[in-house]
């Protein structure tokens, strides 16, 4: 399994709308936000909150998914920038064996472009951002 970002609008009631394959125009692939390994291993690992993460580290435990309310994109998109900037030493920090640092830090970049399209996408409709 993956880890997806998804895009929700928020009903009068509160409750979400979670945008379907025709509402979303997001180009293929900016959905993805790693395999479901990484919400322990790299989005929720003691090293990404040693960099100051606080919105990725909160998949490890998240029961519906909600990671980002609509207000709190630009702070967000902060993190992410935060995260990119270390994105190296999180590599460095996470790497498993089958793979180099330096495969592991272009895939994490990789999946941040991803996250940050689709929070980017998010902000544009007043919506928020669902990883699951």
């Amino acid at each position: 399994m993956s880890l997806t970002s998804e895009i929700f609008l928020l009903r009068e009631d509160g409750s979400r709308h979670i945008l379907g394959i025709e509402e979303d125009t997001r180009p293929d692939g900016t959905d993805l936000a790693g395999p479901e390994s990484w919400r322990t291993k790299v989005w929720g690992s003691p090293s990404i909150r040693r960099i100051g993460a606080r919105f990725l580290p909160a998949l490890v435990d998240v029961d519906d998914g909600e990671v980002v309310a609509p207000a709190q994109i630009p702070a967000f998109l902060d993190e992410i920038a935060l995260v990119r900037a270390e994105s190296t030493r999180l590599a460095t920090e996470t790497c498993t064996p089958d793979r180099t640092v330096e495969q592991h830090t272009r895939h994490i970049e990789s999946r941040l472009d991803g996250i940050e399209a689709s929070a980017r996408y998010a902000q544009r409709l007043g919506a928020g951002l669902l990883i699951w």
